[in-house]
């Protein structure tokens, strides 16, 4: 058996391969010792034999390597000596390479020393140099400050301590950079009191130099903020304000000569300080800052400070507030009461100051602002309310009081455009308050619009109510048109939108219905009129017909008994054009539909028609006003004259007046079999009005129409009569003709 075979067997076997792992007990308890030992010995025979075997088949080569090991030993020998001289070698090697560094190493050192010493040389002997032209540049700042740069430079670079000469030097060099500091420090004070720009350029570039442009500039602007809060205090100094009252008061003296102040001498007095602060010191400082934010932009090579202006203004904003938050009531009060007098002095001095970028924060001042507010609105509010209290309808003395304090309100904001906005919402409101006021106590039961009898004292009421809310806007619209340039277009707007639905129109509108109605009813008459039946030769002069003198004393009447009432000339005017507007609707459809009717008759009509426009005048001035309408009127008067033939041939060319009432008319035409629509349905002329009035679509009034040509055509067929009504075809022709036009 192969030594491979007899490793796997013992490997695979179970007994033997527990004798392999390390961590397993070896024994077996379910075999006994004696049989383990047994089986034991068993294998160890089977590997002794394998050995055996292995060296007998090998045993030339284990002789060969046994003889090799000797040959080896001798080897290991030889390179250890070998390894001994090497290590000899590199010990002197190394002795030599650290003498070397070492040399090197203090040559190196020497060398740097001496480099140190040439630059401290040529830098002690430059600073020498420099500091003995220093000397000859005292009057020319610039170039002292350059020198003085170069100079703090070249200390800077190494240490000089225990160079005496140059100690000396270093000290009078600091000295001397402090003194042009504070000397330039100085000039820029003077200068920018003085306004002398080319001084001030100077001391910024002496600045520039020295590296302290953003130092002086924060500085400055400090000291410029710390005078003018000084100066805002003082202004705003309840005992101060009240000392110089009592010194100029004219008020009465008191028991024990006390000279008690005068509540609005104070008040003058307190605006006299704020507004001498603005004009003055408040002014004087932003000039200087001003001058100083153009100085340093001009000089653009000593960096960016754009915002110099932009940053002092908004801190002055808000030393005022903090200010006027820590001033006494008395002068708290009086700025909410006139805050627009507040934003009008900063507002000049912003157009004084003529500075890009500056504007009001108005946050810093929205306590006041809000208070202001709130008390405008309360002023604009009161006189509308008040003037309801006692009187039903307003006088025209408390309605100008009311615009009178709407005037005042938009004329205190002119100068800020935010205020004005604000303030013109206000206005809003109180236009709002006026209007509501004025619909709670109007009447609008169904009795108001009676037009029989004369006007009743609600009726009158009404008209009083609605003429004093139009005399209200009239006066407000006037106001708007006076201030129109001074005031921003947003607040124009905002009170315009406020006006907009304001109108007697809801009013006249309930009188515009009875008349209507009452117009309805008479021209209704015109079909018991025996005239237009009669064959009478025509002639020129026929008169016009009861009906319509009716109508024009009616009109009349209604215009200078109830219209009259009214002021509000708009509202009317469109009232009056929407009265006369369905007055010629009705007129034409009454004529159009008007059977029998001779030529006599016609004639008759055709004179109705221009005194239609007699009836008319009085409400509406011209007649161009009524539009398509009056077209119509005028296409009816032409259409008098003609004969069907020429009726459809004008109809075909275009016409103002519709197909289907163009239809209607022509059955007028023609003989009694032909029956009107209305007939054919059995309706009276009242109905047919009802119906036209809610059947405005052309294409219904077609088929209505057609339904009649239908009945007819049956009738004949039926009836078996050799010929059509002359006037047949021409209606098919028209009635084809209308709906493809639809």
């Amino acid at each position: 058996m192969e030594v491979r075979d007899v490793c796997a067997e013992i490997e695979n076997d179970a007994f033997y391969s527990k004798y392999l792992q390390e961590s397993v007990k070896p024994l077996d308890e379910n075999i006994s010792v004696t049989d383990q030992v047994a089986k034991l010995n068993q294998g160890i025979e089977k590997l002794t034999k394998s050995l055996e075997t292995q060296v007998l088949a090998k045993h030339n080569d284990l002789l060969t390597q046994a003889s090799h090991i000797s040959d080896l030993e001798a080897m290991l020998t030889c390179v250890k000596t070998q390894e001994t001289a090497l290590l000899h070698g590199a010990e002197g090697i190394a002795e030599s390479v650290c003498a070397s560094y070492d040399s090197l190493e203090t040559q190196t050192r020497t060398l740097e020393r001496v480099q140190i010493t040439c630059n401290l040389l040529r830098h002690a002997s430059k600073i020498l140099s420099l500091w003995n032209s220093l000397v000859t540049v005292q009057d020319n700042p610039a170039k002292e400050a350059m020198l003085l740069y170069e100079l703090n430079e070249l200390f800077s670079d190494y240490d000089f301590e225990g160079i005496n000469l140059l100690d000396d030097v270093l000290k009078q060099v600091r000295h001397q950079r402090k003194e042009l500091l504070d000397n330039s420090t100085q000039l820029l004070q003077t200068s920018l009191l003085s306004g002398d720009k080319p001084k001030l350029l100077q001391c910024f570039k002496v600045f520039h130099t020295l590296q302290s442009t953003g130092e002086q500039i924060k500085d400055t602007v400090k000291s410029i903020l710390c005078d003018v809060k000084k100066e805002i205090h003082t202004a705003l100094d309840i005992q101060m304000v009240t000392i110089e009252v009592k010194k100029t008061s004219s008020g009465r003296i008191a028991p024990g000569k006390a000279n008690i102040m005068n509540t609005l001498d104070y008040k003058i007095k307190l605006w006299e300080n704020i507004e001498n602060l603005f004009k003055g010191e408040i002014y004087n400082s932003c000039m200087k800052v001003v001058m100083l934010q153009n100085v340093v932009t001009e000089l653009h090579a000593i960096g960016n400070y754009s915002n110099i202006a932009k940053n002092f203004w908004d801190d002055l904003c808000s030393i005022f507030s903090k200010e006027l938050d820590k001033s006494p009531s008395n002068a708290s009060q009086s700025i909410e009461i006139d805050y627009p007098k507040l934003l009008k002095c900063f507002n000049e001095l912003l157009s004084k100051l003529k500075c890009k970028n500056l504007e009001i924060n108005k946050s810093y001042y929205k306590k006041w602002e809000n208070s202001f507010l709130s008390k405008s609105l309360g002023k604009l509010l009161e006189p509308v309310r008040s003037m309801w209290h006692l009187n039903q309808v307003p006088s025209m003395d408390q309605i100008d009081n009311a615009v009178r304090v709407v005037t005042e309100a938009l004329s205190v904001s002119l100068g800020d455009k935010q205020l004005s906005i604000s303030l013109a919402h206000s206005v809003a409101k109180s236009i709002k308050q006026m209007h509501m006021e004025t619909e709670q106590r109007l009447t609008m039961d169904s009795d108001v619009s009676q037009i029989i009898e004369p006007p009743t004292s609600v009726q009158q009421k009404n008209a009083d109510l609605c003429n004093a809310l139009y005399y209200f806007t009239s006066q407000i619209k006037r106001v708007l048109v006076n201030m129109s340039s001074m005031l921003p277009n947003e607040s124009v707007e905002i009170v315009q939108n406020s006006l907009k639905d304001i109108s007697s129109l809801p009013i006249l509108q309930l009188f515009a219905k009875s008349i209507k109605n009452s117009v309805c009813i008479i021209l209704m008459t015109m079909h018991d009129e025996p005239e237009f039946v009669k064959n009478y030769e025509p002639n020129k002069n026929v008169s016009c017909s009861p009906y319509m003198k009716e109508l024009q004393q009616f009109v009349s009447r209604c215009k200078d008994i109830y219209l009259s009432m009214f002021h509000d000339k708009s509202a009317l005017n469109k009232c009056c054009i929407n009265i006369s507007e369905a007055c010629i609707e009705c007129f034409i459809q009454h004529a159009c539909n008007l059977r029998p009717l001779t030529p006599y008759g016609r004639v008759k009509l055709q004179t109705d028609c221009r005194q239609l426009e007699v009836a008319l005048s009085p409400i509406v001035t011209d007649m161009m006003d009524l539009g398509d309408y009056y077209r119509q009127l005028k296409a009816l008067q032409l259409l008098l004259e003609k004969t069907p033939q020429e009726i459809a041939k004008s109809q075909y060319e275009g016409a103002s007046l519709s197909y289907s009432l163009v239809m209607m008319f022509l059955f007028s035409y023609a003989g009694p079999q032909l029956m009107a629509p209305h007939t054919c349905a059995g309706w009276n002329i009242a109905k047919l009005m009802q119906w036209l009035e809610s059947h405005k679509d052309e294409r219904d009034r077609l088929e209505f129409v057609a339904g009649a040509l239908q009945r007819y055509q049956n009738h004949i067929r039926q009836n078996q009569i050799a010929a059509y009504d002359e006037v047949y075809p021409i209606l098919l022709q028209l009635l084809e003709d209308g709906r493809k036009l639809l």
